[in-house]
């Protein structure tokens, strides 16, 4: 039988009280939320591991028994407290939000809590005394406790600086509010355990208290959601201790007065009486003086205000005109920023095509010099869902903490945390989610209160109609805009048919002059053959010119022939290659080699420069000197007599593999130059420079124009290649001659040509990519 007088061990009571309640901790946060997010599964793993240090403690101090070895239950309240102390920094850190994983903090840890109990138990090959002098010494034990609190210590520094550090680099005034409880349960959490390293059973027992009240902090903070806002509380608290002390000095300073003037006043003085002048003066004057105070102390501490109402009036007058989307944005978000003092804002437009289709969020400059970026949202996010039929304002601090938006994208997380904003206000018309208002931080600091929110859904409303009228006149006038290009696509592409018809009518009269010559002269040379034959007089040496005539001529209709057939395989994409290993240098040299004859007639002079020097490619070696040729014919026809024609190379991608490198081909001339509008025209089939009345059959004559098919194929056989042409000249001058430039980008090794202009084709090229 139990004495009455037996006292009672605190430390076994406070332990075994704190095992239930941390089992029932456990439980409940199991139950209520499970395992899915990572800072409740850290609260878990703390609350688990309490419930089995405070049940071991329970334990010990009853002297039941247990299958450790009765020292190490002794010491394991303190081995305990070291692995809580590293929990609870993890926790801290998933609290946080911290995106490194902490496992450098995991690893720390381990090693010091392995160290800890090593040198404990006496596991390391160490003396027992490590140290020993004249007045103390220093046994392995005592090195054990001293690493348990230097360890100890670490982690509840570092889980401090982490909090501290994170409050301070964190805007969003609700994620704030969220952290600033955190240093309550780290501060009774810290508190209680250097309570229970005392070794006192008072101690130990008040520790026991503490840390459990830091556990029940850390799960209230953790489980709810909205949490008090402590800002708000704390102005409360001081509006009320101010207003309590003005108020309990003017009553003071009243009555003294009363009495003072009433015995002043009266021959006889009476107390009651002068408590009934006080009781009147209270009735009178001190509720009107009591509302007084409470505003001047509320503008004082929290900052000016603003009237719900005269916003609302001034946002509706202000916006219900505006049809211009940039500017309704201007008004509307202006207007809110100057009346909640808010620091940022903008305004999206939303847009979807079909139902369950994704919609597309448009930005519209509000305030500051840059629209924002544009956004399609997945008509499954759970941020679209919310906006779109819960009708109600969503902070970015529900997207960041509630579960049910743990499913949104990366990229909309991403985007979201771009923006900057604290609240996102959904516009409806017709029931149907039409636009977006994102306002950012307030410059006080100050959270969105409900007040705000209200106020800023009614906004919103007035802001449905402004917007659907601004939607569609900007829908009219990108109407009228697409219209005016398609005009203007229009207009152009009649000019090209205008050009491409007119090509062709010279194509036609050029052709038929091109066939005609040597028809002509095939049948003249056949009816002379055939007059001479009938009378006897042709001689061998007549006959021979004669056949070398109409050979010549049939040779010609043959050229013009190929040339047509080159020409639909270009068209068609069907023109063959037949690749080999050769050299820039043998096939201009064979094209050079074809007009020595009319270089020579016209007194003109061709160089070559770094030809030589240029690896081999895979190419065709008779289509590129086929493309070469054409080329050289062209300076030849438009460069004056004694003109110069001048042909460099150089290797492009030096350094590279031959698969990234290229050969850049340059021929220039003296000639008359290029007009500026021709420069990407002279690539078209059939168009020529100059009049089609100047053409000639001559093939090198002083700008006789051939049928407009030469520059044609150089391009696709440069392109099949896999290469690049254009054309540079200054202008079209006939007096002053600037000359033009043809330049030739083919691959070392053939690939696929991107459509590039010629500046990004070389750079490209540069870069080693295609």
């Amino acid at each position: 039988m139990l004495e009455d007088n037996m006292p009672i061990n605190w430390t076994a009571a406070t332990s075994g009280v704190g095992a239930v309640l941390y089992f029932l901790i456990t439980s409940i946060i199991l139950i209520r939320r499970g395992l899915r997010e990572q800072t409740v599964r850290a609260l878990i793993l703390y609350a688990a591991v309490s419930f089995l240090w405070t049940l071991l403690l329970t334990l010990g101090q009853l002297d039941l028994p247990t299958l450790l070895p009765d020292d190490l239950l002794a010491r394991a309240p303190f081995y305990g407290i070291l692995l809580l102390s590293c929990l609870f920094l993890h926790l801290g850190r998933s609290f946080l939000r911290l995106e490194d994983s902490g496992l450098g903090w995991w690893a720390l840890g381990v090693v010091w809590i392995a160290a800890v109990i090593s040198l404990d138990a006496q596991l390391l090959i160490l003396p027992e005394t490590l140290w020993a002098g004249a007045m103390k010494s220093l046994q392995q034990r005592d090195l054990a406790f001293g690493m348990l609190i230097s360890g100890w210590a670490i982690f509840i520094v570092a889980a401090a600086f982490l909090t501290a550090k994170t409050y301070h680099q964190t805007q969003q005034p609700l994620h704030r509010n969220r952290i600033t409880y955190w240093p309550l349960a780290l501060g009774l959490i810290a508190t209680g355990e250097v309570l229970i390293l005392s070794g006192q059973e008072l101690p130990i027992a008040l520790g026991n208290v503490f840390c459990l009240l830091g556990v029940l902090t850390s799960t209230y903070v953790v489980l709810i959601h909205s949490l008090p806002d402590v800002r708000q509380m704390a102005r409360r608290m001081l509006s009320y201790l101010i207003i309590t002390l003005l108020t309990v000095t003017i009553y003071t300073a009243g009555f003294l007065a009363t009495q003072y003037i009433l015995f002043q006043t009266l021959p006889v003085y009476s107390t009651l009486l002068a408590g009934t002048v006080m009781a009147l003066i209270l009735v009178i004057l001190f509720q009107p003086l009591l509302s007084l105070i409470q505003q001047g102390v509320e503008r004082l501490i929290s900052g000016t205000g603003y009237d719900p109402g005269r916003a609302l009036r001034e946002y509706s007058l202000s916006i219900s005109n505006i049809l211009d989307l940039e500017r309704l944005a201007t008004v509307a978000v202006g207007i809110i920023s100057e009346a909640m003092e808010i620091r940022r804002g903008a305004l999206f437009l939303v847009r979807r095509k079909k139902e369950n289709e994704n919609f597309y969020l448009r930005g519209i400059k509000g305030m500051g010099k840059e629209e924002p970026p544009l956004i399609t949202l997945s008509a499954s996010s759970p941020v679209a869902v919310c906006l779109r039929r819960e009708h109600r304002p969503l902070t970015q601090y529900d997207i960041d903490l509630l579960p049910r938006f743990q499913g949104t994208p990366p990229a909309e997380r991403v985007w979201l945390s771009s923006l900057g904003m604290d609240v996102y206000v959904p516009i409806y018309a017709k029931g149907e989610w039409i636009g977006l208002l994102a306002l950012g931080p307030k410059v006080s600091g100050d959270r969105y209160f409900d007040d705000d929110l209200i106020l800023l859904s009614t906004l919103a409303d007035q802001t449905a109609v402004a917007l659907e009228n601004a939607r569609l006149f900007d829908d009219l006038k990108a109407r009228n805009t697409e219209n005016e290009q398609l005009n203007k696509e229009l207009a152009e592409a009649n000019i090209e048919l205008a050009h491409l018809d007119q090509a062709k009518s010279d194509f036609i009269n050029v052709a038929s002059h091109e066939l005609r010559t040597p028809l002509t002269q095939v049948r003249g040379y056949t009816e002379i053959l055939n007059e001479m034959s009938k009378d006897g007089s042709i001689s061998p040496n007549t006959a021979i010119q004669m056949t070398d005539g109409i050979s010549k001529a049939a040779r010609r209709l043959e050229e013009i022939i190929d040339t047509m057939f080159i020409i639909s395989q270009i068209d068609t994409q069907t023109l063959a290659l037949n690749p080999s290993e050769t050299t820039i240098a043998l096939a201009v040299g064979s094209a050079i080699d074809s007009w020595a004859v009319a270089l020579e007639e016209r007194k003109q002079t061709i160089t070559m420069e770094n030809l030589k020097q240029l690896p081999p490619i895979m190419a065709d070696g008779k289509r590129l000197q086929q493309a070469f040729s054409h080329l050289i014919q062209n300076s030849i026809k438009y460069t004056p007599d004694g003109g110069q024609i001048h042909i460099t190379g150089r290797l492009i991608g030096e350094g590279m593999s031959p698969q990234e490198q290229s050969i850049e081909i340059v021929i220039s001339d003296t000639g008359i130059g290029i007009a500026t509008e021709d420069l990407e025209r002279i690539f078209d089939k059939f168009y020529r420079g100059g009049d089609v009345l100047l053409h000639s059959t001559g093939k090198t004559k002083f700008k006789g124009a051939g049928p407009g098919l030469g520059l044609t194929i150089v391009r696709g056989i440069v392109e099949t290649h896999g290469g690049r042409i254009w054309a540079e000249s200054p202008g079209l001058d006939e007096k002053n001659c600037p000359g033009s430039q043809f330049h030739i980008v083919l691959p070392v090794h053939p690939r696929v040509l991107d459509a590039k202009s010629p500046t990004a084709f070389i750079a490209s090229l540069l870069d080693g990519h295609n």
